[in-house]
């Protein structure tokens, strides 16, 4: 028997990954054309607002900040930065990509928070399936993924990383 048949550590995982999934889903259109796009493309569409709000970065500005040049190196320092669930998109704004943060709904109503860009309400959105935590071709891939719903990313935090990142570029004192 392995260790993980023994203690059970792989159970809580999986559960997290299928209660984070569900949770996810009850955001989309559709939730059986979500299952069926995750499943067969690792992702789909949701639609933020009403469960939790969403706010993007580029991909630039939390490297400056953190010091680092990609997401593979990231998830380290972003653990601490943003507290919650984080997503990279390769193909996102400018040529180095976003990252995406997911936050409480009520964020949705503060569009001031200084160098994020937010997601509009109720507008879909393209969102990797639970599992997807590497890089997968153009695709995007949790960076941080979501582990318990009510674990998402505090604002304050993710605007300091933004304000912080864009002072590193130099760019309008960090403020957009």
């Amino acid at each position: 028997m392995s260790e993980t048949e023994t203690t059970g550590a792989a159970a809580p995982r999986a559960e997290r990954l299928l209660a984070s999934g569900h949770w996810l889903l009850s955001a989309a259109p559709s939730i059986p054309q979500a299952q069926r796009e995750w499943a067969t493309n690792g992702v789909a569409w949701l639609r933020p607002g009403r469960l939790f709000s969403v706010a993007t970065i580029d991909a630039d500005v939390v490297h400056a900040a953190v010091g680092l040049d990609g997401p593979e190196t990231c998830a380290g320092p972003l653990v601490d930065a943003v507290t919650g669930p984080l997503f990279y998109t390769p193909k996102g704004a400018a040529r180095a990509g976003s990252y995406t943060a997911l936050m409480p709904a009520v964020v949705c109503e503060f569009r001031a928070l200084p160098g994020l860009v937010m997601h509009p309400p109720r507008a879909l959105l393209l969102v990797p399936a639970p599992e997807i935590t590497a890089p997968t071709d153009e695709e995007p891939w949790w960076v941080l993924p979501l582990r318990e719903p009510e674990m998402l990313c505090r604002p304050p935090l993710l605007a300091e990383l933004a304000v912080t990142g864009r002072r590193a570029l130099g760019l309008e004192g960090g403020l957009s």
